[in-house]
């Protein structure tokens, strides 16, 4: 949890820092304005990454926290969706349907026991 939460901080830094500098010379075949544009992009992306993983407490496939509890039940697995609304993320869980495949079925009529 804290270093998600120095990583957040960074990144918001680094996020307020981008909006506060200037490119110059328009933006026509300006690849300093593109590069910009993209740093910019993947900087809130990764907002969005550690904002939905230090929302997750529990462990789950390639998501495992060393302060986080042992992994949840496959059954009542949840996704995260973050939003930017207003300047500021938001982030809810909601539960997974399983509409095909439940935890424990399979697809294979003769699947290995």
């Amino acid at each position: 949890a804290a270093g998600l939460a120095r990583a957040a901080a960074g990144l918001a830094a680094l996020d307020a820092e981008l909006d506060r500098a200037g490119i110059g010379g328009g933006r026509a075949f300006n690849l300093t304005w593109h590069d910009w544009l993209n740093l910019g992009s993947l900087v809130r992306v990764s907002r969005a990454i550690a904002a939905a993983a230090a929302e997750r407490r529990d462990c789950r496939g390639a998501h495992w926290r060393r302060d986080g509890v042992e992994e949840s039940d496959l059954a009542a697995s949840r996704f995260t969706r973050v939003r930017l609304a207003g300047g500021a993320l938001t982030v809810e869980t909601a539960p997974v349907t399983f509409a095909r495949v439940r935890p424990g079925e399979s697809l294979l009529r003769d699947a290995a026991e």
